[in-house]
């Protein structure tokens, strides 16, 4: 039953985060471009990209490894729940929002990867 519920959060962080990240590639998803003041980017669409290819490729593989059984479905778990939590840190940290992060949907998807990776973690170690 956990593993279920663990595809179930990876399998909506890798529909949230692929989506999320496309829709800011279109511009259908906008945020102000001062947000980005003082980090390495000049523009949303790398941290977008960073988004689709990291967080969502990593959790869509944890869902698929996780549908079908796999051996190291649990692995791919940790590492994905690690880099959402990484990615949703770094965002936090370099963003200039207004107003000042943390907003309510980064520490949603923070405590999200927080469990994630604990879940694949206990799970793994308790072999359920």
């Amino acid at each position: 039953m956990l593993s279920v519920f663990l595809g179930i959060l990876t399998g909506f962080v890798a529909l949230t985060a692929i989506g999320g990240g496309i829709a800011i590639l279109v511009e259908l998803d906008k945020f102000p471009i001062e947000w980005l003041d003082g980090t390495p980017f000049k523009s949303f669409n790398i941290p977008a990209i960073l988004l689709i290819v990291f967080v969502g490729g990593s959790t869509a593989m944890a869902t698929i490894n996780i549908t079908l059984g796999k051996k190291n479905a649990l692995r791919y778990s940790i590492v994905s729940g690690f880099l959402l939590t990484g990615f949703i840190l770094v965002e936090i940290l370099i963003l200039k929002q207004v107003p000042p992060g943390p907003t309510p949907i980064e520490i949603f998807y923070l405590l999200t990867g927080i469990i994630i990776s604990g879940l694949a973690f206990y799970l793994l170690k308790n072999r359920i």
